[in-house]
């Protein structure tokens, strides 16, 4: 599948017993209410498994339902990725009920043609008809209008198996184009960023700092290129080693200088790249192998740094928060910091670590919604002191629907899991409340 098509997710297995609603939403917009001839998405109640769901079709990226349609009548459009049916030039063969190995194609046999989810053409009913937060439409396809560049980076990585920060920074290089300047430090991804040895492996003009002189090293780069009159676009990709603890004085006084530089830090919430040591921004009551958890220690006592906060009150023009599950909300937000030009930009990226997080390898995205879906990690930007979220959640899931996810907080339960939700539900009303400002 193509991760840049609009998509509508489900969460698995999540649904109420007995809850017929995104169906019945579905069959009364296509077919008066039939809930068993016209509903295009299939609510699951299996009491017997414990299982209740919802199934529908997943738009697959090279759609085996369109390669045995003999007349053409399955299309895919290629700017939303939905596969839908042109029911005039349906013979009613059924064979893509055959090929579908995920039974998203239905037949009605009364009509002797299929049917399946055209996401109601970019509007799908479902989603609002969903009263639990089950149901969830990204309209992932504009992202595409941002990836203006190819990826300048060499293919293969040396980051863990699972990394998401590898693909933030290759959205990240064709968003900011092949001729900006990128910025690393030492870190996981610097390899990546900079090079190893003598090999480089990016096209990007790159160079590699030290940990507390990244943004120092950005300004006068910056300030060079200024004095012979060319306008070039300076970018760090950095860890939150390099920013919110040993670099941050650097940072600092950039922001309140002015300077006119992109910085992006992804966040791993620990020093990933040199044993999963806890940081600044590693988050309270999380285990890194320096806030161990046992009989007298339960992890970090301490919450971690809010430095987007804390560089928006610096007065850098835009601020804003990331993460790698809303691709389509950072990429914007990149847009916005590279046509700043009265100061810093500055955007902190969630990055979950499966390594250090002790989670599953291909859980980087469901944990970076999660992390957003439990307020955990709100999307907020703050454009030249005006904070704004990004990403409304109507229906906050509680804290221990994100902690489960991963090792790092397995000693999390009871009285020690509220103490965690009273401190994700303040910092969230301290965002909140400067955004209704």
């Amino acid at each position: 599948m193509n991760a840049f098509y609009d998509t509508l997710d489900l969460k698995y297995d999540a649904c109420p017993p007995d809850c017929w609603a995104c169906e019945e939403a579905c069959a009364k917009a296509r077919d008066g209410g039939n809930v068993l001839e016209g509903g295009r998405i299939k609510s699951m109640h299996l009491p017997e498994l414990s299982f209740n769901g919802a199934l529908t079709c997943i738009q697959c990226g090279v759609p085996e339902c369109q390669a045995v349609c003999p007349t053409g009548a399955i299309v895919k459009d290629r700017e939303t990725g939905t596969v839908k049916i042109q029911e005039s030039k349906c013979v009613g063969c059924a064979l893509c009920t055959l090929a579908c190995q995920y039974a998203g194609v239905y037949y009605d046999q009364v009509k002797k043609r299929a049917f399946k989810c055209d996401r109601c053409d970019g509007n799908p009913l479902c989603v609002d008809a969903c009263p639990y937060d089950v149901l969830s439409y990204s309209r992932n396809g504009v992202l595409r209008n941002h990836l203006k560049y190819e990826d300048s980076f060499a293919t293969g990585t040396g980051l863990c198996f699972g990394c998401p920060a590898e693909l933030a920074v290759r959205i990240t290089s064709r968003i900011i184009g092949p001729e900006a300047i990128i910025f690393g430090s030492p870190g996981c991804v610097s390899i990546l960023t900079v090079g190893f040895g003598t090999q480089a492996t990016t096209r990007h003009p790159s160079f590699m700092c030290l940990l507390n002189n990244t943004a120092a090293s950005m300004t006068g780069v910056k300030r060079y290129f200024n004095k012979v009159g060319r306008d070039v676009k300076t970018v760090a990709f950095v860890g939150d080693g390099a920013t919110v603890d040993i670099g941050f004085q650097a940072l600092s006084g950039a922001a309140e200088r002015g300077e006119n530089i992109v910085y992006i830090c992804y966040d791993n919430e620990a020093y990933m790249n040199t044993g999963i040591q806890r940081s600044g921004s590693t988050s309270l009551l999380a285990w890194t192998n320096t806030t161990p958890v046992g009989k007298l220690r339960r992890g970090k006592e301490t919450p971690g740094k809010n430095v987007p906060l804390i560089m928006a009150f610096h007065g850098a023009p835009y601020v804003a928060t990331a993460t790698i599950g809303y691709m389509d909300d950072y990429a914007q937000k990149l847009e916005k910091a590279l046509e700043v030009k009265d100061g810093l930009a500055y955007i902190h990226l969630l990055s979950p670590c499966p390594t250090g997080w002790r989670s599953d390898t291909d859980s980087g995205i469901e944990l970076s919604k999660a992390a957003v879906e439990t307020n955990y990690f709100p999307l907020w930007e703050a454009d030249h002191g005006k904070f704004r979220m990004t990403h409304d959640v109507k229906k906050p899931r509680p804290i221990g629907d994100f902690t489960h996810l991963m090792g790092r907080y397995s000693h999390i339960e009871g009285e020690v899991m509220e103490e965690l939700q009273r401190s994700v539900n303040e910092r969230f009303a301290l965002i909140q409340a400067l955004c209704d400002m």
